[in-house]
């Protein structure tokens, strides 16, 4: 009967590049560089990407993008439940293989981006470089403690962006409005099977609380990004006003909007296509005049 792994990551777990490249040999797998499919194969990256998330054994950890299983087999050792998910399926017999006695990993071959989220604590991924704003923006909406990624560097520069960087864009903003993101150290080239093409990070990513109401509502209404800006933002000074005393009625909603001046075309754009200077027009409109 599969058990939960005995060892201690730091009990001297070792994955190679050998043994790396022999187990792809042995499952006739061929990696394709051009799809993000490098491995990271340096125990002490391996090891510095699960410490940063504070995995704990009494919680729930997801791995997006497990592909041989150099992170999933050491993550099991660390958390109560490792959820890793993998879309492309010739990893699958790899990775069942690898982790078959060990009762904590769940194995799921799908696309995390078109797929439901599983419930969980702690994120721990070295993630597909072309995929990662696709998968970060996914994350705000979602209740979780702390994640520890490695993603391109230059994804790193512009959610680690100051509004004063020539790198700061919506993405920017969008981060610094959910999130706490640090920039942990730059992984050396010579850490995966294969080198990849681009430079990589590891960061940590956790969230933060609301800070007053008009940071709240500009949350509500980038979380409602397929809603026109006057209908998102009506219902989020709504939704907003509950927790603070009498709710705001739709009419009460409709003058405060009026209130605020905004350019009747950001008004009837919907919120996914605001522009970051649209965005900090509306932050500062709510600043303003909540």
């Amino acid at each position: 009967m599969p058990t939960r792994p005995q060892y201690t990551l730091k009990g001297g777990i070792v994955l190679l590049r050998s043994e790396t490249t022999n187990m792809l040999k042995k499952y006739g797998i061929q990696l394709d560089p051009a799809l993000d499919e490098q491995q990271l194969v340096a125990l002490d990256i391996i090891e510095g990407l699960i410490d940063s998330a504070e995995v704990d054994s009494d919680e729930t950890t997801l791995e997006i993008g497990a592909g041989c299983g150099n992170i999933t087999i050491p993550l099991a050792a660390q958390s109560g439940k490792v959820i890793a998910v993998e879309k492309n399926p010739k990893f699958t017999p790899l990775l069942k293989g690898r982790t078959s006695k060990l009762a904590n990993v769940n194995i799921i071959q799908d696309d995390i981006l078109t797929s439901k989220i599983p419930y969980f604590t702690r994120l721990v991924s070295n993630l597909p470089y072309s995929l990662c704003e696709a998968i970060f923006t996914r994350l705000i909406h979602h209740d979780f403690k702390k994640a520890s990624l490695i993603v391109s560097s230059s994804f790193a520069d512009i959610i680690t962006a100051k509004p004063e960087d020539p790198k700061y864009s919506r993405l920017s903003m969008v981060s610094s409005l959910f999130f706490t993101v640090k920039k942990m150290q730059e992984i050396p080239p010579d850490s995966y099977y294969p080198e990849p093409g681009v430079k990589t990070s590891m960061i940590t990513v956790e969230p933060i609380p609301a800070k007053g109401a008009p940071h709240e509502i500009l949350r509500l209404i980038i979380l409602w990004d397929r809603m026109k800006l006057k209908n998102a933002l009506r219902e989020a000074l709504i939704t907003s006003s509950k927790d603070r005393g009498p709710p705001v009625t739709k009419r009460e909603a409709k003058n405060i909007i009026n209130s605020m001046n905004l350019d009747p075309r950001i008004l009837d754009t919907r919120v996914a296509r605001l522009s970051l200077h649209d965005l900090l027009t509306v932050e500062k409109a709510l600043n303003d005049h909540i």
